[in-house]
């Protein structure tokens, strides 16, 4: 947590770098922004100030600014206002007033970046869509003056600032099709791979090699691994040799999760994205697939490779949360009941779609077992049911949490337990202060004491989160944007997991993995639903044992399925895509 002296210190530098944006000189500012040390204003903006309380004095800043932008006719100062006033408050907030073609080249990738850096989480009811629909239209704009503008100063810039600003984390959790936000953003990506030299295209000739090579870009992140290691296990061997492609950055850690399901290993150089490229061309892949998220930032080594057409198929599958939207990825896998039945209008790729769900997670390394804790220890009362959820920070809004404390508020005996700070997704959580204080608030709005809500670290391995799981009586899975192997957890414990089911994919991840189970009846299809029969469950002890009965027994029948893997249906899936490819 912030203590006060660090608190009045980021504001007094917040202030500082206000009034040197203020002054309006370009050329400082950018330096600011280029110093080897790093960018003092985005630095600034990632901070979390933003979601401080504005004092007298920052109101006044503020102010200034407003009024800069609503009557100077300088761009330039106004562009420099517009810097300022990102300080204090988000840019989904403000009225540029200005074009982006017409910011001073100094500054474009500086304001590229500010318009993009929306909020971590978000604290005020549609906040988060207001958010989405900023992020499409800047996106749009970029692109539009990325194509027209050619100019090549310009150009680097506003794609330099693209690339650097672009992240997609906190606005997934929108149930809606984002189809149109990808392909803008693959263009982007794709201009810059041109723009800067780094694009390796080759037209890969058709070779028989009495097997598929199968080229598969592994993930560092447990999920993913665990979601990857579940599409290739299963697979038929004979039909298929796979060649592992790692970062030589972490190279024995990536090939660990992966040494018992790929033939060969080749280490790439993430840093050096043509070599890269060129590796896997010598390959001479059939198949190239990525098994991590290729569609929240952009630089990410995976993302600038699969940019490229370096395999005759290419393929993306649910560990990308959206479609890529890039011209070069040809397929993406999932499974029917992640799916709505008009799902292909959200991709650009063809929709590959096998039987049942794609949510199936080969684990790697040992078991492991549920570290054993009391209530006493977790700070939980004895005689209180425990509800319990892992959804993580970056998930969790205003309709999630009201949600929660409606619960609360509905069972007067029940305590919740939070761990949000997941590793997997970020091992840095610069916003958490402000997080916490917006959960209180929320559910003291509600009348549900804080001391009901209980907040768990990260931890440095699974077993306490197996453990806490153990105790509890009820596991309330994240909406819109559903949990994934999040699930597995609460699920392999028998402790009964409540879901709301959404449209998009992204949203119907834990719904398909209920369904594919059989466990139909957890599934809600509205918030209302959600929280009456979670409220139900939490009030009536012996429907809460009927579910956990049925969540064990479930488990004892069909429980290791989900850990054989679905590699046979994958298989089938991409040798018919192979197929069509080469007809």
């Amino acid at each position: 947590m912030m203590d006060e002296t660090s608190e009045a210190r980021l504001r007094d530098l917040r202030l500082n770098l206000a009034e040197i944006c203020l002054e309006g000189r370009v050329e400082r500012i950018a330096q600011l922004c280029r110093n080897p040390s790093g960018d003092a204003l985005m630095t600034m903006i990632n901070s979390g100030v933003r979601h401080l309380a504005m004092t007298k004095n920052d109101q006044a800043v503020a102010e200034r600014c407003h009024r800069i932008l609503s009557v100077e006719h300088d761009v330039g100062r106004k562009v420099c206002a517009y810097l300022a006033l990102n300080l204090f408050t988000f840019p989904h907030t403000i009225d540029r007033s200005f074009d982006i073609v017409d910011v001073p080249t100094p500054l474009i990738a500086t304001v590229v970046k500010t318009q993009l850096a929306v909020p971590m989480f978000f604290t005020r009811d549609g906040a988060r869509r207001r958010a989405l629909a900023h992020v499409e239209a800047t996106v749009q704009e970029i692109h539009k003056a990325a194509t027209v503008i050619d100019e090549q100063d310009f150009r680097e810039e506003i794609l330099t600032g693209f690339m650097d600003g672009y992240s997609a984390m906190s606005i997934y959790a929108e149930d809606v099709p984002l189809r149109n936000l990808a392909t803008k953003r693959a263009g982007l990506i794709r201009l810059y791979l041109d723009t800067f030299g780094l694009a390796n295209d080759v037209v890969p000739q058709r070779r028989d090699h009495g097997i598929i090579r199968l080229g598969v870009l592994c993930p560092g992140a447990f999920s993913e691994t665990a979601a990857l290691r579940g599409h290739l296990k299963g697979l038929d061997r004979r039909a298929f040799q796979v060649t592992a492609f790692v970062p030589d950055e972490a190279e024995a850690s990536v090939s660990a999760g992966f040494e018992d399901l790929a033939d060969d290993f080749v280490a790439l150089p993430v840093a050096d994205i043509p070599r890269a490229a060129q590796i896997i061309v010598a390959q001479e892949l059939d198949i190239l697939m990525a098994g991590a998220n290729l569609t929240n930032t952009c630089r990410f080594p995976w993302t600038l490779l699969m940019a490229q057409r370096l395999a005759p198929l290419q393929a993306a599958m649910h560990a990308s949360n959206i479609t890529t939207g890039f011209a070069t990825v040809d397929v993406y896998l999932n499974g029917v009941l992640n799916e709505p039945e008009d799902a292909q209008s959200d991709y650009t790729e063809e929709l590959l779609l096998f039987p049942g769900s794609s949510n199936h997670y080969v684990l790697s390394g040992a078991k492991v077992t549920p570290s054993t804790l009391t209530r006493e220890q977790i700070g939980v009362p004895d005689a209180a049911v425990l509800a319990v959820s892992g959804a993580n920070f970056f998930k969790i809004g205003p309709d999630l949490i009201d949600a929660w404390a409606r619960i609360l508020a509905g069972a007067p005996g029940a305590h919740l337990m939070l761990y949000p700070f997941n590793p997997n997704w970020t091992t840095h959580y610069p916003h958490k202060d402000g997080f916490l204080r917006f959960v209180q608030d929320r559910f003291a709005a509600h009348e549900v004491s804080v001391d009901r809500l209980h907040v768990l670290e990260a931890q440095p391995t699974r077993a306490p989160i197996l453990g806490v799981l153990a105790l509890a009586d009820l596991y309330l899975d994240s909406f819109p944007y559903s949990g994934a192997v999040s699930l597995i957890d609460p699920l392999s414990v028998g402790c009964p997991p409540i879901v709301r089911e959404g449209h998009t994919a992204r949203c119907r991840q834990s719904s398909g993995l209920m369904r594919d189970l059989g466990l139909d009846v957890m599934v809600t299809r509205t918030t209302e639903h959600y929280i009456t029969l979670s409220t139900r469950l939490l009030k009536d002890d012996s429907l809460r044992r009927e579910m956990r009965e049925a969540v064990t027994d479930v488990m004892r029948q069909f429980g290791a399925a989900i850990d054989e893997g679905i590699g046979d249906v994958v298989g089938d899936a991409l040798k018919a895509a192979l197929a069509k490819r080469r007809a």
